[in-house]
């Protein structure tokens, strides 16, 4: 239960960035483009964090590793909450995303190693209370009218997870096992696996972090947009809980294949001017298997590769941190209007690494 109480609070703070920017543009006097570092400063810090936690552990106990992650997780939080100034908001995100990074690689890994063929449905429901947080995040950034209250209240309580987590994992006795051969193919297919995560990025993690942007440009109210943005999450939500038990019984490519496909042409009408807030939402539901389907598929094909998942995980927490970047900068150049357009683009190369997997594991 620790493990879905931090990755459903992860959730809203993720979530909660994206709408806080209108906020952040007015309370700090920057730009929209500006506004948007928030993001790339907590992904930023994911990475120091994946790489510092999650490869650590021949000499860190994975309870240990996750209250190192939680404590600093909260308190970068607390900090951000109370910060006075745009440059130390930045900072103290950074900090917090150090946590959050170890935090995403451990929970991940052990719900993805430590159940046997029940491993991708556990996945897909840990995630799924992620997708809880991203549906309750926006909201709360709607009511309070912006980040502050929202991340003094989670730090709060993401420290009050810190003994109920580490209890938790310890309790886990799992043996040592052999790590796989380091052969041209394995990495190959590691190398693909991270490229595809780092793509989809795209379709969560952009849609999240600029939908509210994009629909207040087309003349929606900044508090609409953050509603929709909330729905958005809700209905990747709920694309999570619907699609944890069919990971055990479909194969991945049948999963991921439509969902890339289907978001592209949801992308495209939405370019098109055909309902944004539901088409967005429809594209919440596609994006939701992505990631935990990936990582499921990787650990079946790679087996006990703790360390390589890890790797493959730092391709998302990349891609998080720069594709949404990259799609302000569209943004930037051409307009809030070219956003679907992007994203669509990231839809249909992911859609192309399912497929050279695909051809690799079948050479």
């Amino acid at each position: 239960m620790a493990g879905f109480a931090v990755f459903l609070l992860l959730g809203v703070v993720i979530a909660s960035y994206g709408p806080s920017i209108p906020h952040i543009t007015q309370r700090f006097h920057v730009s929209v483009s500006v506004a948007g570092l928030i993001v790339t400063a907590n992904f930023l810090g994911e990475v120091i964090g994946l790489m510092a936690l999650g490869l650590t552990h021949a000499r860190w106990k994975v309870g240990r590793r996750l209250t190192a992650g939680t404590v600093v997780f909260g308190a970068g939080l607390l900090a951000a909450a109370a910060a006075p100034t745009w440059p130390l908001v930045l900072l103290a995100v950074f900090v917090l995303g150090v946590g959050a990074g170890g935090l995403v690689v451990l929970v991940n890994l052990f719900f993805a190693t430590r159940y046997g063929r029940r491993s991708p449905a556990m996945l897909g429901l840990v995630n799924t209370a992620y997708g809880v947080g991203t549906f309750l995040g926006p909201a709360l950034v709607a009511l309070t009218r912006g980040y502050s209250l929202v991340f003094a209240v989670v730090g709060a309580a993401v420290l009050v997870c810190v003994v109920f987590l580490r209890r938790a994992v310890d309790e886990e006795t799992t043996p040592e096992v052999a790590p796989p051969a380091l052969s041209a193919r394995t990495l190959g297919l590691v190398a693909t696996f991270a490229l595809m995560l780092f793509v989809y990025e795209g379709l969560e993690a952009g849609v999240g972090t600029w939908e509210a942007t994009d629909l207040i440009s087309l003349g929606w109210t900044a508090q609409f947009a953050a509603g929709a943005t909330s729905v958005y999450w809700g209905a990747f939500t709920i694309g999570r809980v619907l699609t944890a038990p069919l990971a055990v019984q479909l194969s991945p490519q049948r999963i991921l294949a439509p969902a890339f496909i289907i978001g592209a042409l949801l992308l495209l009408g939405i370019r098109a001017g055909v309902a944004p807030p539901l088409m967005f939402a429809l594209v919440g539901l596609c994006a939701a298997p992505v990631f935990p389907v990936v990582v499921s598929w990787m650990t079946r094909v790679i087996p006990n590769a703790t360390t390589l998942v890890t790797y493959a995980i730092l391709g998302a927490v990349i891609g998080s941190a720069l594709v949404p970047a990259a799609l302000g900068g569209l943004i930037g150049i051409a307009g809030a209007v070219e956003l679907p357009l992007g994203v669509a683009v990231c839809a249909i190369a992911s859609l192309g690494m399912v497929g050279v997997v695909s051809l690799r594991l079948r050479s």
